[in-house]
């Protein structure tokens, strides 16, 4: 019996499990050994599984049992550890629906290229037809209107019984929306992705506000919208 092991990072524990099929009746199979291989060339020398730390049906020199506790405490380590960084790591605001409702169907994960991600459950949601939802924003306004812009990026998986899909900026009046920005209309392909950058002028004693809006969603619609943290913030004109 041959097998290949691709390991991309180092493991805290392997485990190999070894099936045979068309067995006669009344037959048995023991694993007596395991010999390894490294690299992809045979180069002729096989460790045995007792210069390693685990084994299959080969007991190594300090002892299975005291292995398996060596790994268990260096797995509390690394849980420990990564408690720690998801108190770092947590995401201070997340995308709301416009509609108290729909907030819990939005749930937010940490992507190592992204961020955290606010994922919107499409089948989950509520209701059909235009269905919004909105970023928490700074009520701080300005005096004169100003250039601004921001950035989203727009992550589908898995998309259905949606129109289309509109990112824009709405402007706030204390808590009412006084107006907004042209809307950005996006194809819902069932698996895409948009990186949204739009300028705009804010007009003065309002503040800006992210917004999102499902158009036409379905009684049948499925799949995830995922959004990420907005950047929004003022711009300034420069001549080249």
């Amino acid at each position: 019996m041959q097998g290949i092991l691709r390991l991309s990072k180092k493991p805290a524990l392997i485990k190999l499990r070894a099936t045979v099929k068309g067995l006669p009746s009344g037959a048995e199979v023991d694993v007596t050994d395991l010999m390894l291989q490294p690299g992809g060339a045979v180069s002729g020398w096989l460790p045995h599984t007792t210069e390693l730390p685990w084994s299959a049906g080969v007991v190594p020199p300090e002892g299975s049992d005291q292995v398996n506790d060596r790994i268990d405490e260096l797995q509390n380590q690394i849980n420990q550890q990564q408690a720690y960084l998801n108190k770092i790591m947590a995401p201070a605001q997340v995308w709301r629906g416009d509609s108290s409702g729909n907030n819990a169907f939005v749930s937010t994960m940490w992507d190592p290229d992204y961020g955290w991600i606010s994922w919107i459950d499409v089948a989950a949601l509520p209701g059909t037809g235009d269905i919004g939802f909105w970023f928490p924003y700074d009520a701080t306004t300005q005096a004169s209107s100003r250039p601004y812009g921001w950035k989203v990026d727009v992550l589908l998986q898995d998309l259905s019984g949606v129109a289309s899909l509109r990112p824009r900026v709405d402007y706030m009046s204390g808590s009412t929306v006084a107006g907004s920005n042209a809307e950005l209309s996006l194809t819902a392909w069932p698996d895409w992705s948009y990186n949204v950058e739009h300028d705009f002028i804010l007009p003065a004693s309002q503040a800006a506000r992210p917004a999102f809006v499902l158009v036409g969603r379905t009684a049948g619609a499925s799949g995830r919208i995922g959004l990420t943290r907005p950047k929004l913030g003022t711009k300034s004109e420069r001549s080249q």
